[in-house]
């Protein structure tokens, strides 16, 4: 089928262009040159756009395009903010409305509610949340589109590789090409929105933790920065923090022009000049994850922001063959997910949803041979204690048992 993300669609446009270009030098009439020369730019923005939908992957059907682009909603509906369980339909994702009492951006976010939110048993139940942030340019919406998170956290639930958590997927930045990219600058309150307005908000209409330990965040490219310069910028405030395929240096992305260029701004808002500034003592510090493509530009640098973690707290990385893609958002997900139900679920949550996490390889240590040394009649290893045994139960030279050394368990 030939679907947005087709290279055959690519190619097709660019042949148009360049057809409609040879008719502006073939006609003769002026506005049959114009017509042609007007429909080849447009026809040759369109394939721009395709060619970069065919490398990042954003759309794969036409109904997802369409859903983006006219109404940004989907028919994924509302999910009703009330207390009440009955209230609320469960193990669904939709559209809330969230607004900043102290950023003063009121702003539609979509929220993920587990399949035991709605259930009596559970009616009691505060349960841990993960801020999910999208990629600029981007909505909310192309967590459904995209990547059909809610389908990714069924399944994953379904199959105990996690317990249920609430995700909320808020909006990075302001309507247009406004992008603010989860800081705070001249005029711009996104820091402020993301991390206080959105979580009273969650906390006033659902069943939340108010553990910050049991808060986390997570996102892809642009969103992948956010969670980690926010995580590291409140640190008191988040358990864990999943970066995918993210940048981090505020000159690297659309933060910069969001803070002005100031170079102190920047600095500040830059999460690998605040992890190489943490020291042994820093604390309290969230866990932190990262996926980074082995392709991409932003590679290195998650590289030196685990090195510099690492000098604190052993940080997880996994290589993607890939560049700052769909699929590699895809690929990462359901391990990022994984990891921060491990990060952020407390002990009496991990009692009641037990996950079939990968199995711990056993692990060999190599142990170089002791060269051992006769001292009578008994042989003495370094490392080892020798134990006469009873009179008359040996013959010989009386042999000796040797008890190996004691090996504290991990």
């Amino acid at each position: 089928m030939l679907g947005p993300d087709s290279r055959l669609l690519t190619a097709l446009l660019i042949i148009v262009s360049v057809a409609l270009l040879v008719a502006v030098i073939r006609f003769r009439l002026l506005p049959v040159k114009i017509l042609c020369g007007a429909l080849s730019i447009m026809v040759a923005m369109v394939g721009g756009v395709a060619a970069v939908n065919y490398y990042y992957g954003y759309y794969t059907t036409w109904g997802e395009l369409w859903a983006d682009f006219h109404g940004g909603t989907g028919d994924l509906g509302t999910v009703a903010a009330a207390t009440n369980t009955s209230a609320i339909q469960s193990g669904r994702i939709g559209w809330v409305n969230l607004s900043g009492k102290l950023s003063g951006y009121d702003r539609r976010a979509l929220v993920y509610l587990p399949p035991e939110y709605g259930q009596a048993q559970y009616a009691h139940m505060s349960f841990p949340v993960v801020e999910l942030f999208h990629g600029t340019p981007g909505s909310p919406l192309a967590w459904d589109t995209v990547l059909r998170i809610d389908q990714v956290v069924n399944l994953l639930i379904a199959k105990h590789e996690i317990g249920p958590m609430i995700l909320v997927m808020p909006s990075i930045n302001g309507s247009g090409h406004h992008y603010q990219d989860c800081v705070n600058g001249p005029a711009v309150y996104d820091d402020t929105y993301l991390t206080k307005d959105v979580r009273a908000d969650m906390f006033a209409h659902y069943r939340v933790s108010h553990d910050s330990y049991e808060w986390g965040v997570a996102g892809y490219s642009s969103g992948g920065y956010c969670a980690a310069n926010l995580a590291l910028r409140h640190r008191g405030s988040f358990g864990a923090a999943a970066i995918i395929e993210g940048y981090f240096r505020a000159a690297d992305g659309p933060a910069a022009k969001a803070l002005n260029y100031s170079q102190p701004l920047e600095v500040a808002n830059s999460p690998l000049y605040l992890a190489e500034r943490l020291t042994a003592s820093t604390s309290p510090l969230p866990a932190f994850w990262i996926a980074a493509g082995v392709h991409d530009s932003d590679y290195k640098p998650a590289g030196v922001f685990a090195a510099a973690m690492d000098r604190i707290e052993r940080v997880p990385v996994y290589r993607l063959n890939a560049n700052d893609t769909a699929n590699a958002w895809a690929a990462a997900l359901p391990a990022a997910l994984a990891w921060l139900w491990q990060q952020l679920a407390p002990p009496d949550l991990r009692v009641q949803f037990p996950v079939h996490g990968q199995a711990v390889p056993a692990v060999n240590l190599p142990v170089t041979p002791v060269k051992r040394h006769h001292h009578g009649s008994c042989k003495v290893a370094v490392s080892y204690a020798c134990v006469p045994l009873s009179p008359g139960k040996g013959t010989g030279n009386h042999p000796q048992v040797q008890t190996g050394p004691q090996v504290a368990a991990a």
